[in-house]
């Protein structure tokens, strides 16, 4: 590594100094908001013209996160309910509205590069869990739900949004129904909150409540008062959704249907149920091609609804629950809940799930139970059980957070593993394993850090788990420097290093990874990153330089351009690789991207590159419809064309027309897939 780690310590005092002492921010004190109550519902249309948020207490003063100083483009919010919805009503200034970003109409389309205003509500106060609701200015929702170790943005629940824009601002008009969340059913209630509003055009991102820079998470929010929840109407009936799908086989001239129900159900206002037959599996759209060099399992996302409530409960540090291992599922019934100071998941699935490139079928098990003790701490249980036709696999035990101060955290989680039928890894066996993990964290504006300490023995490959390696044992670490500047040729400034060091059971060095990064950002918009890797997987020596160019990011993500240049050595060869990807806004209502990445290995007798390029076209529909055009090819030989048509016809109807074409090292696929869903 050439001291480059040493070289990093010593440098970011050195820049800290060069570019002005950092402001340290001291904790202030958390805001105070108060709800007003209402008789009579009122239409969200996206206009605050109704007398009670005229009457309403207004939440403004919103800091930026950047400059932690009030933010330039002021926002005010004002919080009303009844026993069927909280209303919030955002009223965001803004004298330049033509240089408003926004495209996404579909619900849950990602959002993260528009213009847009965020909810966060922490339902019981308990400073851990959050709901987070965001709207851009097309009235476009978006929602997620924060847990103890990870943010799950596969939750959603049924709310209305309305946005207007006028000269010199505009304004978002939210409902959310209370009886979809999880929360206690009291007068007097006091939830935790807090408001957000991003602004691109001048790179604006405003907390209301900004006590540090970790201010999106819930031991930072604000506090919404006065609120008396106790005759909050819950809806005691299940709820169904269903699907009917009609897969036909253009090459073999073969149709197939299939159809399943999922039901959820309020328990009370605390808990609720969940059953299943036969899930949609929500491949609508296929999980994007790659070209990574990498030497694990890559992790895909959650899509089928039963897994969606409560899925952040079940996410700890090591995953020995990972959902997507369950594959063709008959049946399953699932219960979730939070309280004041617990948190409760249980899933019990009866399918199949892949082991040793076979598909077992059996009775699959998952449980999570926490406990909240202190201000912020918590301690928690998480097991599984897998049951298959040929053997058993059980994994469980122990994970906590205990928090120093409300930045600075000890997090420790201790899991062990039996398998009737023995771990089989390069002919050893092993009939019980073990993980330890514990890390020290923290830091605010403008330093990050961790230290950490895994230890994952050869055996422990727990059946529903995601573990990407296992036989290691070792130190980590994680540092960040970034300091946003107030004036001179440089926007912002970020260095940072991540290093995990490991050996196996026989005490040999089985992966040794040092990585370093510089980034800064000129007052044109352009981004300059340099990242140097050496990483040591055993027996390769691995490393890599890169260079990426980005231009205009932060400002209007369809009117930039990224470009990446890389070279280095992946298992003794080496190579060089290019990456561009360029987002384009054709029209108010189509946009595309084409990007691709391109490699040439250089020292093969033969010339021989691998490529992959990519192009996505998006049209939104007047009437809500999205059309989306999916253009996916490799020089191995994978090719993917797909034309989606989704409707949502109703709020309780959709539909997908989708054509897809595609080309696998196991499939050859030409079909045409018709969905319907419904909910009642």
């Amino acid at each position: 590594m050439k001291h480059s780690v040493e070289a990093l310590l010593i440098l970011l005092p050195i820049l800290s100094s060069l570019f002005g002492p950092a402001v340290v921010r001291a904790r202030s004190d958390a805001k105070s908001v108060a709800a007003h109550r209402i008789d009579t519902p009122l239409v969200i249309d996206g206009v605050l013209d109704e007398s009670c948020w005229a009457e309403a207490e207004v939440a403004t003063d919103f800091i930026d996160y950047r400059t932690e100083r009030p933010a330039v483009e002021q926002t005010l919010v004002r919080i009303v309910y009844d026993d069927e919805n909280i209303y919030v009503g955002f009223e965001c200034l803004e004298p330049e509205p033509g240089k408003i970003v926004a495209f996404a109409r579909k619900y849950d389309q990602e959002i993260r590069n528009e213009d847009r205003v965020e909810i966060r509500f922490d339902t019981f106060h308990d400073l851990r869990c959050a709901y987070v609701f965001a709207v851009n200015t097309l009235g476009t929702r978006y929602d997620a739900r924060m847990g103890l170790f990870n943010y799950d943005e596969s939750w959603g629940c049924d709310w209305t949004a309305a946005c207007t824009v006028t000269e010199d601002r505009w304004f978002a008009e939210i409902a959310i129904p209370i009886g979809n969340l999880l929360f206690s059913k009291k007068d007097g209630v006091t939830w935790g909150c807090n408001f957000r509003r991003v602004e691109h055009g001048r790179q604006e991102s405003g907390y209301w409540c900004y006590r540090n820079s970790q201010a999106r998470y819930p031991r930072e929010f604000g506090i919404l008062a006065g609120l008396d929840l106790a005759d909050v109407k819950l809806a005691n009936r299940p709820a169904f959704e269903t699907y009917l799908s009609s897969a036909y086989d253009i090459n073999r001239g073969k149709n197939q249907l299939s159809t399943g129900l999922d039901m959820t159900m309020r328990l009370n206002s605390e808990l609720t149920s969940a059953l299943t037959l036969h899930p949609d599996y929500g491949q609508v759209e296929a999980d994007p091609d790659t070209i990574e060099l990498r030497d694990t399992e890559r992790f895909l996302e959650e899509r089928r609804t039963f897994f969606r409530e409560g899925s952040e409960l079940f996410d700890t540090p090591i995953n020995i629950y990972y959902s997507r291992r369950l594959q063709e599922i008959d049946a399953g019934g699932k219960v979730t809940g939070q309280g004041r100071s617990w948190a409760l998941g249980l899933i019990d699935v009866e399918g199949e799930i892949e082991r040793d490139d076979l598909m077992q079928s059996g009775n699959y098990h998952v449980g999570r139970y926490i406990h909240n003790f202190g201000e912020l701490s918590h301690v928690g249980a998480i097991w599984t059980t897998s049951l298959r036709e040929d053997g058993s696999n059980i994994a469980g035990g122990m994970d906590s957070r205990v928090f120093f101060d409300s930045t600075t955290s000890l997090t420790t989680q201790v899991l062990g593993l039996t398998d009737s039928e023995g771990i089989d890894t390069d002919d050893v066996i092993d009939d019980s394993g073990y993980a330890v993990y514990t890390a020290v964290n923290g830091g605010t504006q403008p330093f990050w850090w961790r230290l950490e300490y895994r230890d994952i023995s050869r055996g422990f490959r727990p059946d529903l788990g995601y573990v990407p390696r296992r036989d290691i044992r070792g130190p980590g670490s994680f540092l960040q420097y970034r300091r946003n500047l107030d004036d001179g040729p440089l926007k912002w400034l970020s260095v940072g290093s991540d290093i995990d060091l490991y050996e196996d059971n026989n005490h040999n060095t089985s992966l040794r990874d040092f990585t370093e990064w510089v980034g800064l950002c000129l007052r044109s918009e352009i981004e300059l990153w340099y990242f140097r890797a050496d990483r040591y997987h055993a027996p390769y020596e691995n490393w890599s330089d890169r260079l990426r160019i980005e231009y205009n990011e932060d400002v209007d993500i369809w009117d930039s351009i990224s470009f990446t240049a890389e070279r280095g050595e992946y298992e003794t060869e080496p190579y060089v690789e290019y990456s561009l990807e360029k987002p384009q806004r054709i029209t108010d209502r189509l946009v595309t991207t084409l990007g691709g990445d391109y490699r040439h290995w250089t020292d093969r007798r033969e010339d021989e590159t691998t490529w992959l390029w990519r192009s996505v076209t998006q049209y939104n529909f007047t009437w809500n419809a999205r059309l989306k055009f999916t253009a996916e090819q490799t020089s191995e030989g994978r090719h993917n064309l797909t034309t989606l048509y989704s409707w949502p016809i109703r709020r309780d109807i959709d539909v997908y027309l989708l054509w897809n074409d595609y080309e696998t090292e196991e499939e050859d696929v030409s079909s045409i897939f018709l969905k319907l869903v419904y909910r009642f």
